[in-house]
């Protein structure tokens, strides 16, 4: 008796593999080196070329773009320096404008601008005439000094006074010889001038009077008085 024959079983066929695109180059993170791989990228056999998504992608024309063009289509460092500076602007302008006022500030302390005030007000009296166009000076940072100007020469000597309020003295002084930005300025080191408490001038001797609400020196020739008041210099 014959045995049957066994059916061979045919080997089943394996799908073709799809084929990947095969990129040349190594793989990297520099934007030189992608584009250049991106680009350089062989296609599917028979398939159509495909196109790149990427901001490295040729521009019109089919044309690869340098280098260059890659690296400046990115703008990181132009965006990382504006951001510094749009950073920094703020801080710069207060420290210079910080230093600005250090600078006029000094320079104030050191070489006070006299400033014409209307207050006290100041009266005198010469050669038995009485008159109030004097004027008077308040120099800055310095609250308890006064200069005041006659309108000219008296007597060929009396035109410029300083009165200092802490110190209780009066002075017979120079005409301000500094300049600050146009006005007439003082040093603070320079002297107060001839101190006039009980000094012997035409033929008299001066006498000085600090009150509550004024301030009056006078000599037999002339008769100077600042007061609070309006009403007590007329």
């Amino acid at each position: 008796m014959a045995k049957p024959k066994k059916k061979r079983k045919l080997p089943i066929a394996s799908e073709p593999a799809e084929t990947q695109p095969e990129y040349k180059g190594v793989l990297t993170t520099e934007p030189e080196s992608l584009a250049a791989a991106v680009l350089s990228s062989e296609t599917v056999a028979g398939a159509e070329p495909a196109t790149c998504a990427c901001p490295f992608a040729a521009a019109a024309g089919g044309e690869r773009p340098s280098a260059g063009a890659l690296i400046s289509a990115e703008g990181t460092p132009t965006v990382i320096a504006q951001g510094r500076w749009h950073r920094w602007l703020p801080d710069l302008f207060k420290v210079a404008l910080a230093l600005a006022v250090i600078v006029v500030a000094a320079a104030i302390w050191y070489k006070p601008p006299l400033i014409r005030s209307d207050f006290p007000y100041v009266s005198y009296r010469f050669n038995g005439q009485r008159a109030s166009d004097a004027v008077i000076y308040r120099p800055l940072a310095m609250p308890t000094r006064y200069y005041i100007a006659m309108p000219r020469l008296l007597a060929g000597r009396y035109e410029w006074f300083a009165v200092d309020r802490r110190r209780e003295v009066v002075a017979l002084t120079e005409a301000p010889r500094h300049r600050f930005f146009g006005k007439h300025a003082v040093k603070r080191s320079d002297p107060l001038g001839l101190d006039l408490e009980f000094r012997k001038l035409d033929g008299s001797e001066w006498q000085i009077h600090f009150l509550e609400d004024s301030i009056v020196f006078s000599n037999a020739l002339l008769s100077v008085r600042m007061d609070t008041n309006r009403h007590e210099a007329r």
